[in-house]
């Protein structure tokens, strides 16, 4: 069983080609800018307000935030994908990092034809839509 860790400065590139099969996965509209991209994965690992897990295929990232509708701070994830079948222990580990955190909740996204978070306690509350300008 593949472990999961806090990333560290070393596993920056490889999280960023992992945010590459990301997107192909979900079929994004956005295309991945590798400078831009690693930039942002090492600032989250570096924020004490932010977390970064790997598995050996996998991460998870997220930072806490408030929302604009009120000043509880929400963990939300800001990427999650894994080839190793790790995804399900890389949320459980995000999901306890939020906790202790002092969250409120977890705020997660998936691809449209991503797996039901229903079954493990989430509730569908928006959709994304996108549109190229």
């Amino acid at each position: 069983m593949t472990a999961i860790r806090l990333a560290g400065a070393d596993d920056v590139l490889r999280v960023v080609d992992m945010i590459e099969d990301l997107r192909a996965a979900v079929d994004g509209m956005m295309p991945v800018s590798r400078p831009w991209t690693a930039a942002v994965v090492a600032g989250l690992i570096q924020n004490p307000e932010a977390v970064v897990y790997v598995s050996d295929g996998g991460f998870i990232a997220g930072s806490m935030q408030p929302t604009i509708i009120h000043p509880d701070r929400v963990a939300m994830e800001h990427g999650w994908f894994a080839r190793d079948r790790s995804g399900m222990r890389l949320l459980r580990a995000f999901e306890a990092w939020a906790e202790d955190q002092g969250a409120v909740m977890v705020k997660m996204s998936t691809g449209a034809s991503g797996p039901d978070l229903g079954r493990l306690g989430y509730t569908m509350t928006e959709q994304n839509w996108v549109r190229r300008i």
